[in-house]
């Protein structure tokens, strides 16, 4: 018989084993989880009719004949491609993003499919909803403080997911804050330019700090300084009219404001930190008002012409010191200013001296022509005239509240008065905003910035029995880069300290938090004491007895109704907060207490962890799928059911959880479509039908030889 007639059979035998690979990936194509297959062909053993002979001497090598003897089938790969997602939305389905495969189990052995359509029986086991096998993985279990933890160093195992599970409660033992802090909060420091008579600008700036005396009051401790070394303030050595006028580049006092910024008390303080009763602000300027070195008017002893007691008028007025040639206003030093008087030989007459830039003494006294008689009318004609000394003029000066026929005592001391020249610059707010009003130009203010330095934060508490409690936890800013801040609950209650030893004490809950230039956390154990602020004995948390009067929820019940719960004791976590200059977002981002749950619902997440919903608003993981991967997948033996089982040559499972180890992710709420192709599947049907004609005419053709071959006989 003709070798083509069994070539052709192998190929008839081959092309329909195709076909069924292609009709199956067809049948399969809408089947979840489906991984299509492949035939792949190779020829059998070839009939040698001659050997092929390597060249020699002059003639070429023969390649040897041979005729083939068909096909066969060399292999029917699995196809282990990545299907199409297809959304569900249901809870428990499930979709491999990725190598690896779910686990099944039927109590005896392990089974392993890409189909992740899954559901749970009566008893909570999620389940393959055709077989009922039971879906592997670990299931959460309970601590002993009530914590529910999976760990996935155990065995796999049944997943079940029970309703009605209860989450017990737990008392708060920790909060953590977190985010910013403002640093631009408070009152912001202001400069206010005003001129001097001469025309030179003076900036004086007004800086504000936290008075740590009165953290109840909205109370601001605030310092005023000259930025030009030229000038000086006039400021009391304390409040009392006899003592002298003091010159400071610097002087203090305190403010306090309502809830709202706006100033309900300015107070200036003089040297010796004692309130005054002026609020104005004075520098020494000249053409200033005179006054003596006490800061009052200075007084003039005067006789009357016929009757005696002495009389006392009041010498004021601003010194006018002028260029005598081009009468331009010409510096003298206003805080160094002498007068005298003196009577020798019938002859009235006094001296006033000042001093210039350089210290140099400038000299004036009456000449003779003048007609000074030590009478107050002449002193003052004189001095509203003017007096000449080399190329500068004085005047500016007068006696007031005596007759002008009255003449100045010249023998009651002193007879030297020290003068100085002071005038008011700057008035300060009395009330409504900060505001600082420069005194001889109205026109010319500033107002302080001013935003609140508090804020406030809160969180839910919980004691042992699961009762809440909401915490209140108060921060003021006191200082560039600290914080005070204390913590109370809802009804103003105070909490107790817990030091940084962990000590419990009576002592209100409360400290200082200190950042460096970079707006980051420096410090947390500082403290106030005696309205400083001590680098120790800090706040490390706080605690209260719900079953104390003053300390529980509602200190008037009597007795409390919560008194089995015990103290609660919570430590305050501030490493994560910062300050920068933007808003206020200090929240309380975790505490580890709660009250009594139960399962609501769950959800999955692309890790396959199976997490809880509970009625207090909680979640806790309730277990996590396992996935398996093969070193060999495509060795895997199908069982049917979409299911695959080990085989000898897929490997052992490496059993874990996705996202680790090559093994992919699990998007939930969604399935893994068939990877079979139709138009390639149709093409390899087009194919296998071709291959499958042509053999048949192969066969046909040797056929029709054989008959020729047994007709030579007739």
């Amino acid at each position: 018989m003709l070798r083509s007639m069994y070539s052709g059979i192998t190929g008839l035998r081959n092309f329909q084993d195709q076909l069924d690979v292609v009709a199956n990936n067809i049948a399969n194509v809408n089947t979840i989880g489906f991984k299509g297959s492949r035939t792949t062909f190779q020829s059998t053993l070839f009939q040698t009719l001659a050997a092929g002979n390597a060249p020699q001497d002059l003639l070429g090598g023969i390649n040897p004949m041979q005729i083939g003897l068909g096909s066969k089938i060399a292999s029917i790969d699995k196809l282990m491609t990545q299907g199409s997602p297809m959304s569900t939305g249901k809870t428990t389905d499930m979709m491999i993003q990725g190598e690896g495969f779910f686990i099944l189990s039927d109590g005896v052995g392990q089974y392993y499919t890409r189909a992740g359509n899954f559901t749970r029986d009566y008893n909570g086991f999620f389940v393959d909803p055709a077989s009922g096998m039971k879906l592997q993985g670990w299931t959460a279990r309970l601590t002993p403080d009530g914590q529910r933890i999976v760990d996935t160093n155990d065995p796999i195992g049944d997943i079940q997911i029970s309703s009605g599970q209860v989450m017990p409660a737990k008392q708060t033992s920790f909060v953590k804050l977190a985010h910013n802090l403002n640093a631009g909060v408070g009152i912001q420091d202001t400069t206010i330019v005003i001129k001097s008579t001469l025309g030179e600008n003076i900036p004086v700036r007004f800086s504000f700090e936290r008075d740590l005396n009165n953290l109840n009051q909205n109370v601001y401790l605030w310092e005023a300084k000259i930025l030009d070394t030229n000038y000086n303030f006039s400021n009391l050595t304390d409040n009392n009219p006899t003592t002298p006028l003091t010159s400071t580049q610097t002087i203090n006092g305190k403010v306090e404001l309502d809830d709202y910024g706006k100033v309900i008390n300015w107070v200036n303080y003089d040297e010796a930190g004692n309130p005054l009763s002026d609020t104005r602000i004075s520098i020494f300027d000249v053409n200033g008002n005179i006054v003596e070195e006490t800061g009052q008017p200075a007084t003039i002893t005067t006789t009357p012409p016929t009757i005696p007691p002495p009389n006392t008028g009041t010498l004021s007025g601003s010194i006018k010191l002028v260029d005598a040639t081009t009468n331009e206003l010409v510096y003298y030093n206003p805080e160094d200013i002498q007068l005298s008087f003196d009577y020798d030989n019938n002859n009235y007459s006094f001296t006033i001296t000042l001093k210039d830039a350089q210290g140099n003494d400038i000299t004036f006294t009456p000449p003779p022509s003048s007609g000074y008689d030590g009478t107050v009318g002449s002193f003052n004609q004189l001095l509203s005239e003017g007096i000449i000394s080399g190329n500068y003029k004085l005047t500016g000066l007068s006696i007031k509240g005596v007759e002008n026929n009255n003449t100045i005592d010249t023998t009651t001391p002193p007879t030297t008065i020290n003068l100085r020249s002071v005038r008011d610059v700057i008035q300060p707010p009395v009330a409504g905003e900060i505001k600082f009003v420069d005194m001889n130009n109205p026109t010319n203010f500033a107002t302080a910035e001013y935003i609140s330095p508090k804020t406030t934060t809160s969180t839910v508490v919980y004691d042992s029995l699961g009762n809440s409690y909401n915490v209140y936890l108060n921060f003021t800013k006191i200082n560039e880069n600290t914080w005070f801040w204390e913590a109370e609950l809802d009804d103003g209650t105070p909490l107790y300290k817990i030091t940084t030893d962990e000590q419990l004490v009576r002592e209100n809950a409360n400290g200082v938090i200190a950042f460096d230039a970079n707006g980051n956390l420096a410090a947390t154990n500082w403290s106030i004491v005696n309205g400083n602020i001590v680098q120790s004995g800090g706040t490390a948390g706080f605690w209260f007895d719900p079953a104390e009067q003053g300390a529980a929820l509602n200190p008037d019940v009597n007795p409390p109704s919560i008194a089995a719960a015990g103290p609660v004791m919570v430590s305050v976590n501030f490493q994560e907060l910062t300050q920068f200059a933007a808003p206020h977002s200090i929240a309380v981002t975790e505490q580890d207490g709660n009250a009594q749950g139960t399962l609501d619902s769950f959800a999955i997440n692309t890790n396959g962890e199976i997490i809880g919903i509970f009625s207090n608003g909680l979640t806790a993981p309730l277990g996590q799928v396992a996935l398996a991967t093969f070193n060999n997948p495509e060795g895997l033996l199908e069982v049917g059911n979409s299911m695959y089982a080990m085989s000898s040559n897929s490997g052992l499972p490496q059993i874990g959880v996705s996202g680790v180890g090559g093994r992919g992710s699990i998007i939930p709420g969604a399935l893994e479509m068939s990877n079979v192709d139709l138009a390639e599947e149709f093409t390899n049907m087009i194919i296998a039908q071709r291959g499958f004609q042509a053999n048949s005419r192969s066969i046909t053709t040797a056929d029709q030889i054989l008959n020729e071959l047994v007709n030579i006989k007739r």
